[in-house]
């Protein structure tokens, strides 16, 4: 206990889940996680993959639960800086990584708890369990690009998911939407970090997990967990930092991007980089008359989108509307069509608490005197003190044309025009499992 002051933290990747996976000897048929069969094509395991997310339970319970909490708030919480009209993000596809790394680390009612989240039912078997850590570490890994710029469009991620679960890299389903044309192509940039240690003792805040180098690979878990292993002899406290960030290049060319008015509320507007789109080229969008809302989809890469949620007026009914199955509803009735969009371009940074973020996702026993961390120790003592759930998003255009400026000034007043210049919701997922990346709103975008 003297000696915590020295204990070294340990990160972990996600990566590192087959490694606790099998020290944890869970599994009655195997403790490893699967791996995939090198030899199906990209679309195949896009298919077998999906069969094993439960999709729509991760998004009601990692996504639209979480938002609609946050959005209801009228008073900060505990460890979560959030009021009823503040600027709202977080990722989904985070909280399920830090999850599933739960899940391995914990046991009894903790583990079933943080199963649950992740869509798995208390009796499911570990077979079912290890398929769906699998297809998330999959996910993240085909999330993740290739070296020399393949995967669709999408940087690498942090933790190199795939290189545990001995994938090796695959081609993402090519989608032929009309805004996924070649020259409309971008590449983004996705990371993401899960780092469990003692007693704060974390090598990595978030400015670091920005701009560290890539440690990641079966090696380095293996040297984590023995790290950890030999942190607990002293500390009966652990801690968990997940980090996502996501740079996110949207359709539009930098040399129209203006500065316009952006409307806080009826008396108060702020002045922000707006970035216009012309109607050249179609966009899928819809108008939800339920919801008194425009939808605009825009393809940021070759498997990633944006669903843009403009409220015709007030924004709470639009929030009341978001779910799963509106998702669905949306992305199932979306229609080509073209008009002019203008889209302010943000940087957007939010941090929470674990716990106060999931407090509707039922995973209070990971936080309580009676949690279970038994895979990892037999001290009765053992306690997660403290989960930071963090992350930002930065929204620019995809072009930039040597930043030279337009001879005549555009005329953004010809119709027909859909323009973000005031509240919105946003939400990034994936588009072949439909998973949930990030969810958002925007009520300020100079309040980064």
């Amino acid at each position: 206990m003297a000696r915590e002051g020295a204990m070294a933290s340990v990160t972990y990747s996600f990566a590192c889940l087959t490694v606790l996976a099998s020290l944890a000897a869970r599994a009655a048929d195997g403790s490893a996680l699967p791996k995939p069969e090198k030899r199906f094509g990209g679309m195949e395991r896009e298919v077998i993959q999906q069969r094993q997310l439960n999709t729509s339970a991760l998004n009601t319970a990692l996504a639209f639960e979480p938002y609609h909490d946050l959005a209801t708030r009228t008073t900060a919480a505990p460890g979560v800086q959030q009021l009823q009209q503040s600027n709202i993000l977080f990722s989904p596809l985070g909280l399920a990584s830090a999850l599933a790394l739960l899940s391995r680390v914990s046991g009894s009612e903790s583990r079933i708890q943080a199963l649950e989240a992740l869509g798995l039912g208390a009796n499911s078997t570990e077979r079912s369990v290890e398929a769906t850590i699998s297809a998330l570490t999959e996910l993240q890994h085909r999330l993740a690009p290739q070296e020399g710029g393949g995967g669709g469009g999408v940087q690498r991620a942090e933790s190199e998911a795939g290189a545990a679960a001995g994938v090796e890299p695959g081609d993402a389903g090519n989608r032929a939407d009309v805004d996924d044309a070649p020259e409309n192509r971008m590449e983004d940039q996705l990371r993401l970090w899960s780092d469990l240690h003692i007693n704060g003792k974390s090598s990595l805040d978030y400015d670091s997990f920005l701009s560290r180098p890539q440690q990641t690979g079966p090696s380095a878990a293996n040297t984590s967990f023995k790290t950890l292993m030999k942190d607990l002899e002293g500390s009966d406290k652990l801690e968990l930092n997940n980090f996502v960030y996501f740079k996110g290049r949207q359709p539009f060319e930098r040399r129209h991007t203006v500065p316009r008015s952006f409307q806080l509320n009826a008396t108060t507007s702020v002045e922000v980089a707006m970035m216009f789109r012309d109607d050249s080229s179609e966009a899928m969008m819809l108008y939800d008359t339920n919801c008194s809302a425009t939808v605009v989809r825009l393809a940021q890469s070759e498997r990633l989108a944006s669903l843009l949620l403009l409220p015709k007026a007030e924004l709470q009914p639009l929030e009341d509307c978001l779910s799963d199955s509106r998702m669905s509803f949306w992305l199932s009735n979306l229609k080509p069509g073209r008009a002019e969009i203008l889209f302010p371009k943000f940087q957007l940074r939010k941090s929470y608490s674990f716990e106060g973020l999931l407090r509707t996702a039922g995973v209070s026993s990971l936080f309580s005197d009676s949690a279970d961390f038994s895979a990892i120790s037999s001290k009765k003592t053992l306690k997660l003190v403290k989960a930071l759930h963090e992350v930002k998003l930065e929204v620019e255009e995809s072009k930039s044309e040597d930043g030279e400026r337009p001879d005549i000034m555009l005329d953004f007043s010809v119709p027909p025009r859909i323009t973000f210049n005031r509240p919105f919701v946003f939400i990034i997922y994936d588009d072949v499992t439909g998973l949930v990346l990030l969810i958002g709103r925007m009520m300020d975008p100079t309040d980064v």
